[in-house]
C-alpha cells in the first residue's frame, strides 16, 4: 500500500511517536510509507524508515491510504488523493473531530477505548479502534539501574499544559516528605519551538526537584528503568504513552483513569486513583514508597501486560479493519 501521513511537526510529541513508529511498522512490511509535515525534514530524535516531504508537495501525489491526527493539516489531508481517508483521533475535545465529521468520506479512529466510545456516541458512525502503542524492544527493564535507595519519583515534566497534572503531583508530594521514606523527584521534558515554555519556571514550593530537559530515546530509556515510581495525574488524555513506557520498563505506576483504563489495572500492574485528587493520589504513593514487596510485585507484573500494546499488533490491527 501507499500510505500517506500527515503532521504539523516532527517535534517530541505522543502524537508524533505514534505515527513515525506505525510508519515504520509499515515500512518493514513492505508498504510505502511518506509523512508530510511543514518542514518536511527526517525527525532527529527518533528514526524513521518512511519517505518524509513538505506539507505542499502532498497534492502532487496519492495514496491507498491518509492518516492525520491534528486540525492544522487537516485541509491538506482532506484533499489528499487517497483511496481512505483516517481521522486518528488522539486526545479529548479535538478540534479536528468536527473537521471530519463535516466530511462523510473521512473515516474516525480513536487511540483509547474510552475516547473511541464517547466518538461514537457523538458521531453515530463506527471508529476504528486504534488502541495501543509501546515499543518493548526500547522500552524494556534493566534491575540494575535502579538503586536501592534513595527511592525516586519520575513525571513527566511538560507543565504548559494543566491536563498533565505534573504540579498536582508535585504538590501531592511535598505534602508526604517526613511521612514516607526518603525520596529524590526527577521531571523530563524536551523543548523546542512546539514547547518554548520552561518546565523549571514557578515550580510549586516545597519540594526540590531535578529535571532532565531534552533527553535522548536512551536517555529516557534509562530514567524510567532507574525509577521506583512513575506518576502520571492526566485529564482528558486520550492514550497515556509514558504510563505505558513505564509499566514496559518495569517501574511501578500511579495514575489516574485518563488515558491509562486500556492497560492500567489496580491493585494487579499498577495503582489507580478513582478522581484526580491529592486526596486520592496521596494515599496510593504514599504505599508504593513505604512498601518494597508491593512496589516488587507491580513491577514485574508491568512488563508482560504491554506486550498485548505494540506497534506491531496496532499497524495489523488498523489496516485488518479497513478491509481488503
Amino acid at each position: 500500500m501507499r500510505i500517506s501521513l500527515f503532521l504539523p511537526h516532527v517535534g517530541v510529541f505522543g502524537g508524533v511517536r505514534r505515527f513515525l513508529e506505525l510508519g515504520n511498522v509499515w515500512s518493514a512490511g513492505g508498504h510505502a510509507v511518506t509523512l508530510f509535515h511543514a518542514g518536511g525534514e527526517a525527525p532527529a530524535w527518533l528514526p524513521f524508515a518512511g519517505a518524509t516531504a513538505r506539507l505542499d508537495a502532498a497534492p502532487r501525489v496519492g495514496a491507498d491510504l491518509a492518516l492525520c491526527a491534528d486540525p492544522h493539516t487537516f485541509g491538506t489531508f482532506a484533499a489528499h488523493r487517497a483511496g481512505v481517508h483516517v481521522y486518528y483521533c488522539v486526545v479529548e475535545s479535538d478540534p479536528g473531530v468536527a473537521l471530519a465529521l463535516a466530511r462523510p468520506h473521512v473515516r474516525l479512529a480513536a487511540n483509547s477505548g474510552p475516547l473511541r466510545r464517547v466518538l461514537e456516541r457523538r458521531s453515530r458512525r463506527v471508529v476504528l479502534d486504534g488502541v495501543g502503542g509501546i515499543n518493548q524492544r526500547q522500552f524494556r527493564p534493566d534491575p540494575a539501574k535502579r538503586a536501592g535507595a534513595p527511592l525516586r519519583v519520575l513525571l513527566n515534566g511538560r507543565r504548559s499544559r494543566s491536563r498533565k497534572g505534573t504540579d498536582l503531583v508535585l504538590r501531592t508530594l511535598a505534602a508526604l516528605r517526613g511521612h514516607v521514606p526518603p525520596f529524590e523527584v526527577v521531571l523530563f521534558d524536551s523543548l523546542g519551538p512546539q514547547n518554548r515554555q520552561d518546565p523549571r519556571d514557578g515550580l510549586p514550593s516545597g519540594l526540590d526537584a531535578r529535571f532532565v530537559l531534552d533527553p535522548t530515546q536512551e536517555e529516557l530509556v534509562a530514567l524510567y528503568q532507574s525509577a521506583h515510581l512513575f506518576v502520571a495525574a492526566e485529564r482528558k488524555a486520550g492514550w497515556c504513552n509514558t504510563a505505558l513506557e513505564a509499566l514496559a520498563c518495569g517501574t511501578t505506576v500511579v495514575c489516574t483513569r485518563s488515558g491509562t483504563t486500556d492497560f492500567a489495572r489496580n491493585g494487579e500492574n499498577a495503582l489507580v486513583a478513582r478522581w484526580r485528587h491529592p486526596l486520592f493520589l496521596r494515599p496510593l504513593i504514599a504505599r508504593v514508597l513505604r512498601d518494597a514487596v508491593l512496589r516488587e510485585r507491580l513491577g514485574a507484573a508491568g512488563p508482560p501486560t504491554t506486550s498485548a500494546w505494540t506497534w506491531e499488533t496496532l499497524a495489523a490491527k488498523l489496516l485488518a479493519q479497513l478491509g481488503p
